[in-house]
């Protein structure tokens, strides 16, 4: 009888126990920029300045790192410039250089950048400034003419792919920054499921999350808007940012580099799910301050 009463009690506080939401095999890291009004980077804020949701759920943090480009060593920074090949159309290659040779002088030591064209699949996001400037020198704005649903498979396939090279570099807030038009650099999320690019968003955003990666979608002046879906686009649901019709492109460089030299490291234990994305809030407690990060996660 005391067996079974014993049996009875291990098999209750077992079901009970799987009853629980179970944490995933992972720690899941969001990285946040938060700035006051006039845009500059706030330093000094504490892990208990900090509130994340995880699918509505507010976690515990179990890591916290700031990081700031204010000590007497500079921050090293991962930033990947990718240039549309393709929806830009013909006779914008001049332009496109030029934005994206402006890039390269505004890098310093010991930044890491790369250049990778969208349509070249043998670009990898790493190499020297010279490399950079080769692979700018034989860029072609019209290496491919717009296939509509084919080259957005084509954007978000190299999305993900930059992403995952990326990925062995932890705990740094990486920059993916795209050049072209709105449609390919600014892309709004599907529709739904029954979209047929779906699978490739959520491998590109999934891709991006687990590289701490933030997509900056940059369109110059004079790209037509297309409209492919409504929603977010993938810039906003990985903590970047769009620039519009952009005809100066200081403002664009000193934000990614403002991005990714000061920012906040956030880890939590997320519980197990099946979804392939799962969305993410962070908030800081203090008043006046705004703060970006990404809000989707995907599965490790």
């Amino acid at each position: 009888m005391i067996a079974r009463l014993a049996a009875a009690f291990f098999a209750a506080g077992v079901a009970a126990l799987a009853a629980q939401p179970q944490p995933a095999a992972f720690l899941a890291e969001v990285d946040a920029v938060v700035t006051d009004d006039a845009g500059k980077s706030v330093t000094g804020l504490t892990q208990d300045d900090f509130e994340v949701k995880d699918d509505g759920k507010t976690v515990e943090l179990k890591t916290f790192d700031a990081v700031a480009d204010t000590g007497p060593r500079p921050v090293s920074r991962s930033i990947v410039l990718l240039m549309d090949d393709s929806g830009v159309g013909t006779g914008n290659t001049l332009a496109m250089q030029t934005i994206a040779r402006t890039f390269v002088a505004r890098m310093a030591a010991p930044d890491e950048f790369s250049v990778v064209r969208m349509s070249n699949r043998r670009d990898e996001a790493f190499g020297d400034r010279l490399e950079a400037l080769l692979r700018i020198s034989e860029y072609r704005s019209d290496a491919l003419p717009f296939f509509g649903r084919e080259t957005l498979e084509t954007a978000l396939q190299a999305f993900a792919r930059v992403s995952r090279t990326l990925e062995p570099i932890e705990h740094r807030r990486k920059a993916l920054v795209c050049i072209g038009i709105p449609d390919v650099c600014g892309m709004n999320e599907p529709t739904g499921r029954t979209s047929l690019i779906w699978r490739f968003w959520v491998d590109a955003a999934g891709a991006m999350a687990r590289s701490n990666t933030s997509l900056y979608s940059l369109e110059p002046a004079g790209t037509l808007r297309r409209s492919n879906a409504t929603g977010s686009s993938m810039a906003d649901a990985t903590g970047g940012e769009v620039f519009m019709n952009v005809a100066d492109v200081a403002r664009p460089i000193d934000v990614v580099r403002r991005d990714t030299g000061s920012y906040y490291l956030l880890g939590y234990w997320p519980a197990a799910s099946d979804k392939p994305l799962h969305s993410v809030e962070v908030k800081v407690r203090k008043r006046g301050l705004k703060v970006r990060a990404r809000r989707v996660r995907g599965n490790s």
